[in-house]
C-alpha cells in the first residue's frame, strides 16, 4: 500500500493508535512528531487549506494558557510557534486526508483499502 504521513505527537495516544491502525490496514505509515520535526510553512498552509480553522485545537491546555494577544495571532502563526496546538492526528495520503481519530475516520480509511482490493 502507498505511504502515508501521520502528523502528531509521539506521546499522543490517539496518534499512536491511528498509526498502529494504519499499519494494520496495510499502509506504509510514518509518524511525524511535530515537536521534534517542526512543520514547514508550506505544510501548515496546506493543512489550513484542507481543514480550515479546525486544524487549531482551541480547547487545548496550551491554547488556554496563551495570553490574549497571542490568541489574536493567525492560525498559521500559532502553529509555527506552538505546533502542539494542532488538532491531531493529521493523516495525509495521496488519495485521502483526515484530521482526528475515531471509529468513523477509521472506517473511511478501511473503505479505501476495500476499494483498492
Amino acid at each position: 500500500m502507498s505511504g502515508i504521513k501521520v502528523f502528531g505527537l509521539k506521546n499522543c495516544d490517539k496518534c499512536r493508535l491511528a498509526l498502529r491502525k494504519m499499519i494494520d490496514l496495510g499502509f506504509n505509515s510514518e509518524l511525524i512528531d511535530v515537536r521534534q520535526i517542526p512543520l514547514t510553512l508550506e505544510k501548515i498552509e496546506e493543512m489550513c487549506d484542507l481543514f480550515g480553522d479546525y486544524i487549531l485545537n482551541s480547547r487545548s491546555t496550551t491554547y488556554r494558557g496563551l495570553n490574549s494577544s497571542e490568541k489574536q495571532l493567525s492560525t498559521i502563526s500559532l502553529l509555527q510557534k506552538y505546533p502542539a496546538l494542532m488538532n491531531r492526528p493529521v493523516i495525509l495520503a495521496m488519495a485521502h486526508k483526515s484530521i482526528g481519530w475515531n471509529d468513523d475516520i477509521f472506517k473511511e480509511w478501511e473503505a479505501l483499502v476495500s476499494k483498492s482490493s
